[in-house]
């Protein structure tokens, strides 16, 4: 069986179904009229739950922004009522914040009640699939810190009665965590930055961009020009990156070292695979594929 195979298809099937929370909870957004830079905080009281917020932890879930960036929008946060601060610079939601939270919760558990994409029977085995994976994903031994599929699992859980795509959604999300952990833990492991490494991922697309044209596909993150420039000169002294007539484009050593993390990813991403035999992995190609199809249809 093979596994890249399986896995695109559950990806392509989750697509379409994470629309449905991401809507609900724009939908709660414009209705509180939450200010820039809420994901931020939003996120972070989600994934830590009642754990105090600081940007430490954030820059270990999020690791391609920017402290100083963080920062800011917490402070903003605590201005507009959502968040306290202590001395230590420790954040946490207020009565105001943690209403905010439920009301996105609520709005994202019911988000797939409407949807009935394929029969209960086969949506529940899947469902039993993703929870194994994810359960064996959990417990691999590398890397030893797995950030966010920690908290995701910990924190995201759906509440009781949500319906079945709501889990599959869930499990779904720890499994894609996983990866981004084994992801991160590998390019971390050349000592760059996150804003450093994402700028990379940008050029490796195979374009050729001008500076203003690099800087508009990552400055989203917070990133500020002079930080832009300065991770410029880092890859182009890496040998990662070339610049002529203005614009800059992926080496071949560049190339090779994003392939080389890729690789290893994608090597530590399926070893928990092996939970599954190979009649279950086809069942669960079977699954995913029917699901995929369902919400199209739909």
């Amino acid at each position: 069986m093979n596994l890249q195979s399986v896995w695109s298809t559950l990806t392509e099937a989750d697509e379409p179904l994470d629309e449905y929370p991401m809507t609900a909870m724009m939908n709660v957004v414009a209705e509180l009229n939450l200010s820039p830079g809420w994901l931020t905080w939003v996120a972070a009281g989600f994934l830590l739950g009642e754990e105090a917020i600081t940007t430490e932890k954030c820059m270990r879930l999020f690791p391609y922004g920017l402290t100083q960036t963080n920062e800011g929008r917490f402070a903003s946060a605590v201005q507009q009522g959502y968040l306290t601060v202590n001395d230590k610079g420790e954040y946490r939601l207020s009565d105001s914040g943690l209403e905010v939270l439920k009301k996105i919760g609520r709005a994202v558990d019911a988000s797939a009640d409407h949807l009935d994409p394929m029969p209960k029977e086969g949506a529940q085995k899947l469902v039993d699939y993703l929870t194994r994976l994810a359960g064996a994903s959990f417990i691999m031994p590398e890397p030893p810190a797995k950030w966010l599929i920690s908290y995701k699992r910990r924190n995201m859980r759906p509440v009781e009665g949500s319906c079945l795509l709501r889990y599959v959604i869930y499990y779904y999300d720890q499994i894609a965590a996983y990866r981004d952990d084994m992801y991160v833990a590998t390019w971390q492991a050349h000592g760059v930055e996150g804003h450093t490494w994402e700028m990379l991922d940008q050029l490796v697309q195979g374009d050729v961009l001008t500076h203003a044209d690099l800087y508009t596909k990552v400055k989203g993150r917070g990133v500020t020009e002079e930080i832009h420039v300065r991770d410029v000169k880092e890859l182009i002294g890496r040998g990662w990156v070339e610049e002529g007539s203005g614009v800059y484009q992926i080496t071949s050593a560049g190339k090779q070292v994003r392939a080389e993390v890729e690789a290893e990813t994608e090597r530590l991403f399926f070893a928990p695979w092996s939970c599954l035999n190979e009649s279950e992995l086809e069942e669960l190609a079977s699954l995913t594929s029917k699901l995929r199809d369902g919400l199209k249809a739909a």
